[in-house]
C-alpha cells in the first residue's frame, strides 16, 4: 500500500489538497460534504469541488462513509515546519 504523507502547513499550493483541508478540517471525523459552501470559500465552482472529491475517492485518499467523507489510511497529516 502506498501512503501519502502531507505537511498540513504546506497544503495550499494543490487545489485537491486545499478541498482535502476543507471537507475534513483539523479533527479527521467524517463530514457532511457542503460542495457549494467549500467552492465558495475556495473561490472556485462548486462542480470543481465535487471533481476533486471524486478523485480523492478514486485515489484512495478519502472514504464515502454514511455519516460523510472520511479520511482513509493511505494518507498521513503532517503538524509542523516546511523544509527549508
Amino acid at each position: 500500500m502506498c501512503v501519502r504523507a502531507i505537511n498540513l502547513n504546506d497544503m495550499t499550493d494543490d487545489l485537491r489538497f486545499r478541498i482535502l483541508a476543507e471537507l475534513i478540517g483539523n479533527d479527521r471525523t467524517p463530514k457532511r460534504a457542503d460542495f457549494s459552501a467549500i467552492a465558495k470559500r475556495l473561490g472556485i465552482g462548486r462542480q470543481h469541488v465535487v471533481y476533486h472529491v471524486r478523485r480523492l475517492v478514486e485515489q484512495g485518499y478519502l472514504r464515502a462513509t454514511s455519516a460523510g467523507y472520511e479520511p482513509t489510511d493511505r494518507i498521513i497529516f503532517i503538524r509542523g515546519e516546511s523544509p527549508a
